[in-house]
């Protein structure tokens, strides 16, 4: 490369859009003028996001991820939008399996930001954040919360990282830590992130919007795929693809994706494969893609074997194959299983068949 090129390129550089960071306050109003036009007398009840340890979001992409996920509710029905800063990604009905625990209580016009809130957390010593060169995996949440344990009802911040738990009243003023962090899981050490082409994420959204047209009401219940070491589908026949499996109160149907291509069917689903539907709670995004779910596994799973099970679920508590670990990736390689939160990615462990 010439001088003048690798200047004009550096120039170029210079010049390209940045990813801005923001934190929740600043995609509110946007947020709830897209919730009042698609629920009338929305109110917004809670805010959720996956942050850096400075507490805010990059909103350069359009995705689940880069956004902050306001939940809105009126009238007994409950709205998600997800927005970033200035820009509103989407917005879509939330159909919750068991509604007694949903939000409903309006938040205050005023909250403590996410980074002051990590930053009383870490002068308290209930909770230190740490960096992540992977992934943003701090999960942060503020909503109305019951009285529990001494603590009296109201709006609360609850923040976790791996096994690490904390809780912050909504002004940062006092701060509780839930669980200390404990070592990680044996042999969590799956390599570097192998970045995937096809990818349960690439679906997703296509999955959502087609199924949510063709079958007002249904909940995704269950994402699969044989991959090979990056995460991605196998695609060695079209039904080898990625498969969005839906419940409805008619017949179960599925939405397949594969090498780019999808396609929707109704499919005949008695869960024997995967366990129980009834043991399972709808999945709502955001969660860990499989690429990066598949990279904390032990490297001797991605080194020694070309076919690799995936399965994403969303178990409720008794049911959960690891405990306190709802939303997991169950990552089969040959006889040995391996489970991955879908939440934070972090490796829960190995499991058995």
């Amino acid at each position: 490369m010439t001088a003048a090129a690798a200047g004009l390129a550096a120039l170029c550089l210079l010049l390209a859009p940045q990813a801005r960071a923001a934190g929740p306050a600043e995609g509110a109003a946007g947020a709830l003028a897209e919730a009042e036009f698609r629920l009338p007398g929305a109110e917004l009840v809670e805010i959720e996001g996956f942050t850096s340890p400075a507490g805010d979001i990059p909103c350069g992409k359009r995705s689940f991820s880069n956004s902050w996920h306001y939940k809105f509710h009126a009238a007994g029905e409950w709205l998600t939008v997800n927005a970033c800063a200035d820009s509103v990604l989407n917005a879509a009905k939330h159909l919750p399996y068991s509604k007694t625990e949903e939000p409903r209580t309006k938040l205050p016009r005023a909250y403590a930001a996410p980074g002051e809130v990590l930053k009383k957390l870490a002068e308290d010593g209930n909770f230190s954040p740490v960096p992540n060169p992977l992934d943003r995996d701090i999960l942060m949440r503020v909503r109305d919360l019951p009285a529990k344990d001494g603590r009296p009802a109201g709006c609360y911040w609850f923040v976790s990282q791996g096994k690490a738990k904390a809780l912050a009243d909504c002004g940062a003023a006092r701060t509780w830590n839930l669980a200390k962090a404990g070592p990680a899981a044996a042999g969590a050490s799956g390599g570097p992130l192998i970045k995937g082409k096809d990818t349960a994420g690439r679906y997703l959204q296509a999955a959502l919007d087609t199924m949510h047209k063709k079958t007002p009401g249904a909940r995704l219940m269950l994402i699969e795929a044989l991959v090979d070491k990056t995460g991605s589908a196998k695609c060695v026949d079209p039904k080898d693809g990625w498969s969005y499996v839906f419940a409805s109160r008619t017949a179960p149907s599925a939405f397949g994706g594969c090498a780019g291509k999808t396609a929707a069917e109704f499919v005949l689903f008695d869960g024997r494969s995967v366990g129980s539907m009834e043991s399972m709670d709808p999945i709502t995004p955001p969660f860990k893609d499989s690429d990066l779910a598949l990279s904390r596994v032990p490297a001797a799973c991605r080194k020694n074997y070309s076919t690799i099970s995936m399965k994403l679920r969303n178990f409720k508590p008794a049911a959960a194959p690891v405990a306190g670990h709802s939303l997991t990736w169950t990552i089969d390689c040959g006889s040995l299983r391996y489970y991955v939160d879908g939440h934070t990615g972090s490796y829960l462990g190995p499991g058995k068949k």
